[in-house]
């Protein structure tokens, strides 16, 4: 007979900061989560709960009941790096365990609650183990999957747990919200009398099917194993990681290397095995004195080579100051994504100038933040200042901009200014035979035009007409000029220039 555990882990939030020892906690203090635009409570304290606040109060009231009440915005990537890793420790349990997001776990532990004695040992190993760990928890076991989550949610203790056969029995004391349906058929049923999970037995499913919908019995059938639901379960994410502490703290840059290079050498041998490429390396030092030292270098393509993680942790490494030395180094890949091998070109120039252009975005990436290496990247719009856009080189492949024939009137200046330069006409003409700009004197030599571009008529902010004319000048320079045609007096401008 199948059976199957939940867990369910009700203030996982507030498990993040009682695993930082966050003295906050021994206050009023809560988490809070955008909803319906507006920020309400989500989980909360037992103090925060004895001054009046409430799941689901929004901010001013909970500040109107609880003056003192510290909040914090609900970070939803740290907990669910936390639930995930949790579903990595329940293998502990049994080798069949799958998530149940975002707060709460599913095991198969059909043979294997001997293993600890019995199933109430084993819900007692973790719930022990998850105190250790500072999380709150509650574990349900029974017959079925849903059965085990109505369990651990409405049970009587932290641990429940229903006898083989006996689900139907047990479950009939339950309110209908255990279940787990939407709010509005929980409202509906209750206001028709079908308060306990009990109360549904008595009438026949086609009925309560019609009345409150199909998934109020779906769920029903799966609870009292009518309908299967089994525990279905993943697989974790291979994780490419090495670590090595040693007797003695070491000091010396040519050490720090080599055991950097074993590290390495051990990662990037599993990634190439495994056809993986990383974007980010991490590595974390650690000084009997000061602690730990995060270091993280970045690749503008997916890595797996030892001697390119080598080389740009170089600088960053040469940079820390080890006044007693370090003992402990961890190296984790992150980013991963799968690698597909290129084929070699004959004479190979594009290929090897792509590969110095990815090394170029890595070393500037590692060296001044990759947030501030950027890329100019064409965009589909006809206004010329917007006809393009700044991305981080290293999240995009090194594409060109689309070719113009020689005699194409899309062509544009090597430089385009957002904001127009205004210039001073000295001699005037359309366009002007005589200007000066940046307190430089220009003469007109030749020009070609204009080119009439129409504004958005979705914006209002702007409305005019544009005319551009290509200048080239007797001093050797060649310009984009614009100007606003219709205007009493044009007014002239630089909008870009030629190389």
């Amino acid at each position: 007979m199948t059976r199957v555990m939940s867990i369910w882990f009700p203030q996982l939030p507030l498990d993040l900061w009682a695993r930082r020892s966050d003295p906050r906690l021994d206050g009023h203090f809560a988490i809070t989560r955008e909803i319906k635009n507006a920020l309400r409570i989500t989980h909360m304290t037992s103090a925060a709960s004895s001054a009046g606040v409430a799941i689901g109060q929004s901010m001013p009231d909970a500040r109107a009941v609880c003056p003192q009440l510290m909040t914090e915005k609900l970070d939803e990537d740290r907990t669910g790096l936390l639930l995930r890793a949790l579903w990595r420790w329940s293998d502990k349990l049994s080798p069949w365990a799958a998530l149940d997001a975002p707060d709460g776990l599913y095991s198969n532990i059909s043979g294997c609650s001997h293993l600890f004695g019995g199933e109430v040992l084993m819900a007692n190993f973790a719930l022990e183990s998850l105190s250790d760990m500072h999380i709150a928890a509650r574990i349900g076991i029974a017959d079925t999957k849903q059965a085990a989550w109505a369990l651990a949610r409405y049970g009587n203790s932290n641990s429940s747990i229903i006898a083989p056969g006996q689900t139907s029995r047990n479950l009939a004391l339950l309110p209908v919200s255990a279940l787990n349906i939407p709010p509005k058929t929980i409202t509906g049923l209750r206001r028709t009398g079908l308060k306990t999970i009990g109360d549904l037995y008595s009438h026949k499913t086609s009925e309560l099917a019609r009345r409150f919908g199909l998934e109020l019995t779906q769920k029903l059938s799966c609870a009292l194993g009518h309908k299967p639901d089994p525990v279905s379960p993943q697989a974790a994410e291979t994780i490419y990681a090495a670590r090595m502490s040693l007797p003695d703290p070491i000091g010396l840059l040519s050490d720090l290397n080599a055991v950097l290079m074993r590290l390495s050498e051990s990662i990037c041998r599993r990634l190439k095995q495994d056809q993986m490429g990383a974007r980010r390396f991490e590595l974390t030092i650690r000084c009997p004195d000061k602690g730990h030292h995060k270091l993280n270098i970045g690749f503008a393509r997916p890595c797996y080579e030892d001697g390119a993680v080598l080389q740009q942790f170089s600088r960053p490494v040469e940079a820390l100051k080890f006044e007693y030395g370090a003992d402990s180094f961890r190296l984790v890949a992150c980013n991963l994504e799968p690698v597909r091998e290129r084929q070699c070109i004959l004479g190979g120039e594009a290929q090897a100038l792509e590969e110095d252009y990815e090394q170029l975005i890595s070393t500037l990436g590692n060296r001044l933040g990759f947030d501030r290496v950027r890329k100019l990247l064409p965009q589909d719009y006809h206004l010329p200042e917007l006809a393009f856009k700044s991305v981080e080189a290293v999240s995009v492949a090194q594409a060109g901009w689309p070719s113009h024939s020689a005699g194409s009137r899309t062509t544009r200046p090597f430089r385009i200014f957002k904001r127009p330069e205004r210039l001073r006409t000295l001699t005037p003409g359309r366009p002007p035979q005589k200007f000066e700009w940046r307190q430089v004197n220009y003469i007109s030599a030749s020009f070609q035009g204009p080119e009439r571009l129409a504004p958005p008529w979705w914006q209002a902010r702007d409305n005019r007409l544009r005319d551009y004319w290509t200048m080239q000048t007797q001093e050797g320079p060649r310009f984009w000029l614009m100007t606003y045609p219709g205007s009493e007096r044009p007014d002239w401008f630089i909008a870009g220039r030629f190389v």
